[in-house]
């Protein structure tokens, strides 16, 4: 049985940039240097073993809550 939400992430995925022969996609550019290192560090975690990925996006996760964190506080 599909879901809704499913139906959105096979959406999703159809609209994602298809890379060349496996090639690393850049993230884009936010000009905040924290958050453009995390982001490069979990691109290229991609090709990791799932254990670097998971931790990849903890990093990436937590940059990203200390930015929102910040702007809460502002």
């Amino acid at each position: 049985m599909s879901t809704e939400f499913e139906g959105r992430e096979a959406e999703q995925a159809a609209s994602l940039p298809a890379d060349a022969a496996g090639a690393t996609l850049e993230p884009p550019a936010t000009g905040d240097g924290a958050i453009d290192a995390v982001l490069t560090d979990l691109a290229s975690a991609q090709d990791a073993p799932l254990a670097e990925r998971v931790e990849a996006g903890e990093r990436a996760l937590a940059a990203l809550q200390s930015r929102l964190n910040d702007l809460g506080g502002a």
